[in-house]
């Protein structure tokens, strides 16, 4: 297969058969991302895809998972989408399709057309909402609201749909992450998300952020301040949710399903807050920059 743009997908979809909706992203513009800098943005056509679907089917017959791939397909229009998802059961009419979306994706929508979306096969989301602090959303030129995201949610709540989220620890830099994950906790805790990748920022190259840590008006968390972020985050949720921290670019891997797992997780994020070393500051900071010349 032919792919226009990168293929972005979470740790936990890595299993999926990949087929390309979109290429870039309709955004395009926070400061820390440089996935789709030098993507067009792109949009296959219904011919397209169902060529891609027929390929596929030579090769794997059966599948139990489909990523819907690109920056966020979920802009295109609900007759698109149900149109997609209509091929998607044509050809594999067990899998479920997950893909990524922005929260404006859904603005453009109503419950009803999200409703339709997942039952024509589009049937689980997954979004880079990063954080629910505004300051932080402001900063990095997400495009939306804390308040954006618990309206928005609520309509996928309402629809029926399942969703997973992103959250971007350190995004605010030295001095101001266990404020911000308070602030973030408070809006998760009024959606329904069932999974939480939790990640933290890589400042790269090509990125606004690294330009204005260069330039000295942001600076860079420390791994220790980024595990009482996630301290303070895991503290102050009180929904359902599984928190999994399993990415290349996190301080710790921890894997927890709250409300059962809170206790322990918390336990053992104290034990490796009180025994944080200098050493291994220095560590993790060389790795986390060590990913700059990947």
């Amino acid at each position: 297969m032919q792919f226009h743009g990168p293929i972005i997908r979470p740790q936990t979809d890595a299993d999926s058969l990949f087929i390309e909706i979109t290429a870039g992203c309709t955004h395009n513009s926070c400061t820390f991302c440089n996935f789709y800098k030098n993507t067009p943005l792109w949009v296959a056509s219904n011919e397209e895809i169902e060529q891609q679907l027929i390929e596929a089917k030579k090769q794997i017959p059966y599948v139990r998972k489909i990523w819907a791939s690109g920056g966020n397909p979920y802009a295109l229009s609900t007759k698109r989408l149900i149109e997609i998802g209509d091929l998607f059961r044509k050809y594999y009419p067990e899998a479920r399709v997950s893909t990524y979306a922005r929260i404006d994706d859904f603005k453009r929508k109503s419950v009803k057309d999200i409703r339709l979306i997942k039952e024509h096969g589009i049937d689980e989301i997954m979004i880079g909402i990063e954080t629910g602090d505004d300051e932080a959303l402001a900063f990095v030129d997400k495009g939306y609201t804390a308040e954006d995201i618990v309206t928005q949610c609520h309509k996928l709540d309402e629809a029926g749909v399942t969703y997973r989220m992103i959250y971007l620890g350190g995004l605010l830099g030295k001095g101001k992450l266990v404020e911000s994950a308070r602030k973030s906790a408070a809006v998760l805790n009024q959606i329904h998300p069932y999974y939480m990748i939790y990640t933290n920022v890589a400042v790269l190259p090509g990125t606004k952020l690294y330009d204005q840590m260069v330039s000295g008006e942001y600076t860079e968390a420390t791994e220790l301040e980024r595990l009482k972020e996630m301290r303070e985050l895991i503290a102050d949720l009180t929904i359902p949710i599984t928190v999994d921290s399993g990415t290349a670019a996190s301080s710790i891997f921890l894997q927890a399903q709250l409300p059962r797992d809170k206790k322990a997780a918390l336990a053992a994020l104290d034990k490796v807050i009180r025994n944080f070393s200098s050493k291994e500051e220095h560590a993790l900071s060389a790795r986390r920059a060590a990913m700059r010349s990947v």
